[in-house]
């Protein structure tokens, strides 16, 4: 019992950690065969959607979402091009799928936006020429 109380014992680091042989994945967005999701798959087709809802309110959300399901969609693109044996083919797909939406969304947006101004600029012309006819037009509809 003639131990040394000025040099403590020092743990030994220089074995190796134990390795595990886990048959199922751990946390994370890879499947059982090492692929994982495409990070963006979910939002662009979200996006994509929304696009496509939202582009009756005067259009400016729709081609807000539209144009953020794009960008997004075309990140997971070139992802997928890089490497598409990393990544879920299902994945690829909800993202394309998205891509598109986001596409049609985008482009009845921006439709709906011009018919607006052309609306308003017409209108507008006419209640400035003849402001009157403007106005008995206007109660005819009420």
């Amino acid at each position: 019992m003639s131990e040394d109380p000025s040099t403590p014992e020092q743990p030994d680091f220089s074995s190796q950690p134990k390795q595990f042989n886990n048959p199922f994945p751990g946390p994370g967005n890879y499947g059982f065969n090492g692929q994982q999701t495409l990070p963006n798959s979910t939002p662009v087709l979200i996006m994509g959607i929304l696009s496509i809802l939202s582009c009756c309110c005067y259009g400016v959300p729709g081609i807000v979402f539209g144009i953020i399901g794009l960008v997004l969609g075309n990140k997971d693109r070139t992802l997928y091009r890089v490497s598409p044996e990393a990544y879920k083919e299902s994945s690829y797909k909800n993202s394309n799928a998205g891509r598109i939406c986001s596409i049609i969304g985008l482009s009845l947006s921006v439709l709906y936006l011009i018919l607006i101004i052309v609306c308003i600029l017409v209108f507008g012309l006419a209640a400035l020429k003849d402001p009157e006819a403007m106005k008995q037009i206007l109660e005819q509809y009420n």
